[in-house]
């Protein structure tokens, strides 16, 4: 039972307006009740005052005249009214009449304890010639009991009537919410109980309440569904979407060429494809964090850690080229690192072999500083040169070196003697003669036509460089071969120049050898001659 009143709108609604009229109508009854009980024990009092007033006069004769016979009519009459038990006229200490019921009704005992009423009433009769002349006294009592019994009769009476009237009220008002209310609501709540949203089913307006307030809350439970509806299906395509997308990533992932990782801060892998596990030859990811692609760039660390802080901390995309030493790898490998930052200072990234590419740049790079028909430098070689020297002095890694330009002697008549190809012929011999000479840690590069630069390398022993630039003035004098038994002699002009451990300038230190070279030529030609510079080497010179 508690069950279904706990569960039944209906129901609550209905006992709550019953309870609620109940106690209403019983506060009002027991108001009601003690009022008019207090007014009809009033009615009672007036009504035996006025019943005395009306015997007064014939009392007032009686008494004075003494007349027994007169008394005991009027305490008679006085008598006949149910509320009156008892009636006395006295004069004096003479009774006149008196008047007494002999059938008392049983007494009455209140409900509840009201204020006590007078049960006694006494009246002093006047001689009806002198108003002031007192002749007798008419006492009368009241039975209580029966004055009680009628007050509580009428009072009863009228508390029945209110609480029919509550109790009516009330299931009219239960009837009304019921029809009108709770009725509808429990329609509802039947058929949004039975209904499958998912479906599309939507509510059906209860009768006759399409335009209120209840068909309000229907239209907005049916746009509720049908938002429902369009969310699970939005819902359901993208989690096929998703699914979809996913399997495409996975496939991507594990058949993809490019290495594909997570990484955290520290810069270990926490996971990676099998592209990257075959391109750097590492272990196959087994969850574990791995510090394998920082051995792999040991010595780079500073780049990779700088590159996360960007990534980190700018929220931009970081690329950088790393060179792998040979190690757990077969060859030297270049790689392509780019990192950009994901979820809880995590970082995704991707890493792309770019030796070929590597190789293709160093090949363009050395084309563009190599000489096409000797093999050695260009001017761009030695300007790289001469600028990486620089640097290096700058940052505090000095390098002496000796710079000996060279310039072939008697070339032009080669040429407008035998032709160019014959002066090709020339050329390439005197680049293998410089070749032979030199160290491999020197430095050979051809600045157009028959001029060419020596960079001795390390060395700051003057007598040493001119005994390099006496070999290769040497093996220039020598006939060169030219095909078809014919020889060509040449020579070559000198000018040395020393740089120390100091800064110096490129285009200063090109420019005093040149004067140097000039001055060779001037000499006869087949010489070298030693520019002059303020800092000498351990051995110093002048011509």
């Amino acid at each position: 039972m508690r069950q279904l009143i706990r569960n039944n709108i209906a129901i609550r609604s209905s006992l709550a307006l019953l309870g609620v009229s109940l106690v209403i109508g019983i506060f009002f009854s027991l108001a009601s009740y003690v009022y008019f009980f207090d007014d009809e024990q009033k009615h009672t009092i007036s009504t035996m005052q006025d019943l005395l007033n009306s015997a007064e006069n014939t009392a007032s004769i009686a008494c004075y005249l003494s007349d027994k016979n007169l008394a005991n009519e009027v305490v008679n009459g006085i008598s006949k009214n149910n509320v009156v038990s008892k009636v006395t006229i006295h004069s004096g200490k003479t009774m006149l009449a008196v008047s007494q019921k002999t059938s008392i009704p049983t007494s009455f005992e209140l409900p509840f304890a009201f204020k006590h009423y007078p049960d006694f009433i006494s009246r002093e009769i006047f001689s009806p010639f002198n108003p002031r002349e007192k002749v007798c006294t008419v006492n009368m009592e009241i039975n209580q009991a029966t004055v009680n019994k009628n007050s509580t009769d009428k009072a009863l009476f009228i508390v029945e009537l209110l609480l029919f009237q509550n109790l009516l009220i009330a299931s009219v008002l239960s009837l009304i919410v019921f029809v009108f209310f709770t009725r509808p609501i429990k329609i509802i709540s039947d058929r949004l109980h039975a209904l499958s949203p998912q479906k599309g089913e939507l509510l059906k307006h209860p009768e006759n309440n399409k335009e209120n307030e209840l068909g309000r809350l229907v239209n907005d439970v049916n746009q509720i569904i049908a938002d429902l509806v369009s969310s699970l299906d939005e819902e359901k395509n993208l989690r096929l979407q998703h699914a979809l997308e996913e399997r495409k990533f996975q496939t991507f992932f594990e058949n993809a060429e490019t290495g594909i990782f997570k990484m955290n801060c520290k810069g270990e892998l926490l996971s990676y494809n099998q592209a990257l596990t075959r391109m750097l030859n590492i272990a196959t990811d087994d969850g574990a964090p791995s510090a394998a692609l920082l051995e792999l760039i040991s010595g780079q660390e500073l780049r990779l850690h700088l590159m996360i802080d960007a990534a980190l901390n700018e929220s931009r995309v970081v690329s950088e080229d790393f060179c792998i030493e040979p190690g757990r790898l077969k060859e030297k490998k270049w790689i392509n690192i780019v990192l950009h930052a994901a979820e809880n200072d995590l970082l995704q990234g991707l890493i792309n072999d770019i030796t070929e590419r590597k190789y293709k740049e160093e090949a363009a790079q050395q084309l563009a500083i190599t000489d096409h028909l000797t093999g050695l430098n260009n001017r761009l070689g030695l300007e790289r040169k001469l600028a990486h020297l620089m640097k290096e002095n700058a940052h505090g890694h000095p390098s002496p070196f000796f710079l000996l330009l060279i310039d072939l002697d008697k070339f032009k008549e080669v040429n407008d003697t035998y032709g160019h190809k014959a002066g090709d012929m020339v050329l390439i011999y005197f680049s293998n003669v410089l070749t032979s000479i030199l160290r491999k840690t020197d430095f050979i590069a051809r600045l157009g036509g028959d001029e060419f630069v020596v960079l001795l390398c390390d060395m700051s022993d003057q007598e040493k460089a001119i005994e390099i630039a006496g070999k290769i003035i040497t093996e220039a004098c020598r006939p060169i071969d030219i095909g078809h038994g014919i020889s060509a002699s040449t020579g070559a002009s000198i000018g040395i120049n020393y740089a120390s451990g100091d800064s110096f300038s490129a285009d200063k230190l090109l420019a005093e050898t040149d004067l140097a070279m000039y001055e060779a030529k001037q000499s006869g030609r087949s010489a070298y001659a030693i520019a002059r510079y303020e800092t000498s080497p351990d051995q110093p010179q002048s011509i």
